[in-house]
């Protein structure tokens, strides 16, 4: 089975595969959705063939439809939360579901398009949510770095420093410089460091 990693190394690759799991769609579907040529969304489509994903479909022609090649995905799905640079995706095997009785197909089917616009409404706004406190702490990191570099700090003195103030954390700190480290007596140097930045000379 392949994975999420593999199928988001590519931003158009991992759009495609959320597209055609929602439901079948032409070649030129795809092109427009993604504003690459067709030739790009073959080239993606293969890929994705290859690992198991797509399935293609010639759908015969209709009352209403013309025939065409349509391309799906069958027992696994792919969703696409992604914003920006935040990457939100998500690869599952799909368990046939319980179909319900005819005579209650189009209840169900309005109830299930409902939930799906909530839900989509809802994965959206999570992800903004998500973007903004991902900012939050980049910025916070930057800024711990920012500060400690300018400290009159010995190289090993700034590196215990990163480790204290970063997401390692006081605790996980000492583990980190015995282990990785070679310090003998990781509380004295968080004492000794946490000492120094304390005094005026530090800044």
């Amino acid at each position: 089975m392949p994975s999420i990693e593999e199928i988001a190394s590519s931003r158009p690759r991992l759009t495609i595969a959320s597209l055609i799991s929602s439901r079948p769609r032409t070649l030129s579907e795809l092109a427009e959705m993604t504003s690459i040529s067709v030739q790009g969304v073959l080239k993606h489509l293969k890929r994705l063939e290859e690992e198991g994903i797509v399935k293609e479909w010639n759908m015969a022609k209709g009352r209403y439809l013309r025939p065409r090649k349509l391309y799906y995905a069958e027992s696994r799905r792919v969703a696409d939360f992604s914003q920006d640079d935040l990457l939100v995706a998500a690869l599952r095997k799909v368990e046939e579901p319980h179909t319900p009785k005819s005579d209650g197909a189009f209840e169900a089917l309005d109830a299930h398009a409902q939930d799906i616009i909530i839900q989509h409404r809802r994965a959206r706004e999570l992800s903004k949510k998500m973007t903004r406190m991902i900012d939050a702490f980049l910025e916070s990191e930057m800024r711990i770095g920012a500060l400690i570099d300018s400290m009159d700090l010995e190289p090993d003195e700034k590196q215990v420093a990163h480790l204290i103030f970063g997401d390692d954390g006081p605790v996980k700190a000492r583990r980190v410089l015995r282990n990785h480290y070679g310090c003998a007596d990781p509380d004295a140097a968080i004492r000794a460091v946490i000492r120094k930045i304390r005094r005026p000379s530090a800044r």
